[in-house]
């Protein structure tokens, strides 16, 4: 391990606690002020848009959260497998509230510069979600 993965490491691992806690002045702390994240929907620029998203997030599912399974680093890169969940009490895109408590898992990469995130990558299981919210049926067989 080089000596620049552990502090990289630990910056993640810090994020993820801000996040889990909603502490944003903490996640401020930590984003590059022109941080870019490569979400699953859309592209978000500053950390402005980023925090605005997941307040999004934290208001549909207020008590979102995430739990990090394993973590990887190389380099400037971090890589984190994730299981987040939450219940759906407000509206999610043109879904309305369902009660439902829902978990998904995915993957963030997170690149570091000096003590700073600033880019972020995401890509879940936004399909398993709606099977969850009950948008969607689950596929009753798959031919590989």
């Amino acid at each position: 391990m080089s000596e620049t993965q552990s502090p990289n490491r630990e910056l993640v691992r810090d994020y993820l606690k801000a996040f889990n806690e909603q502490d944003r002045d903490r996640m401020t702390e930590l984003l590059a002020e022109d941080v870019v994240e490569h979400g699953i929907v859309e592209e978000l620029h500053g950390i402005e848009e980023i925090l605005g998203f997941l307040d999004a997030h934290f208001e549909t599912f207020p008590d979102y959260g995430g739990t990090a399974e394993a973590m990887t680093a190389e380099d400037d890169l971090v890589t984190v497998r994730y299981t987040v969940a939450g219940t759906h009490t407000g509206q999610y895109r043109d879904i309305e509230p369902t009660g439902h408590t829902v978990e998904w898992t995915g993957i963030a990469m997170y690149r570091i510069e000096g003590d700073e995130i600033v880019e972020i990558w995401i890509e879940e299981d936004r399909l398993g979600l709606l099977e969850q919210l009950e948008v969607v049926d689950p596929p009753t067989h798959l031919r590989i």
